[in-house]
């Protein structure tokens, strides 16, 4: 009993931490529409990140177009596709599926291609170049 409630405790505590560390990151978020040049359905995004930065690209796109996103740069930055109305949770997560995503969208609406860095590059002070391409296809 006493092992349970300890184990309860702990856990919580754990759960609080991150939720805190959450809220911190959304503090960092900035966010940029994706421009595309008139005719064309792709773009190249190029930039920096740094430390605990989260940079948030959004495009509008329609219900089973194609959209393709490829990164590149330091192999501790990744990227993850939100769809529309997501509060965080994403239908691509690139720190476990890759830098590649390609698939039709499953809805109409903003989705947003969130970049990211984890491990040491999270927590060090050097800025970091990384590229963007975005396809958007019928």
């Amino acid at each position: 009993m006493k092992r349970t409630l300890l184990v309860a405790v702990c856990s919580f505590g754990l759960l609080g931490g991150m939720a805190s560390g959450v809220v911190q990151a959304a503090d960092d978020i900035k966010t940029q529409q994706v421009q595309f040049k008139k005719g064309e359905s792709g773009a190249i995004i190029k930039g920096t990140i740094q430390g605990h930065e989260t940079l948030d690209y959004t495009l509008t796109a329609n219900k089973g177009q194609s959209m393709a996103v490829t990164l590149t740069g330091k192999s501790s930055t990744y990227f993850n596709i939100l769809p529309p109305g997501s509060t965080g949770e994403a239908i691509f997560i690139g720190s476990s599926e890759g830098n590649n995503f390609q698939a039709n969208l499953p809805a109409k609406g903003t989705y947003t291609i969130r970049v990211y860095q984890m491990g040491a590059a999270e927590t060090s002070k050097a800025k970091h170049a990384f590229k963007l391409e975005v396809n958007i296809s019928d």
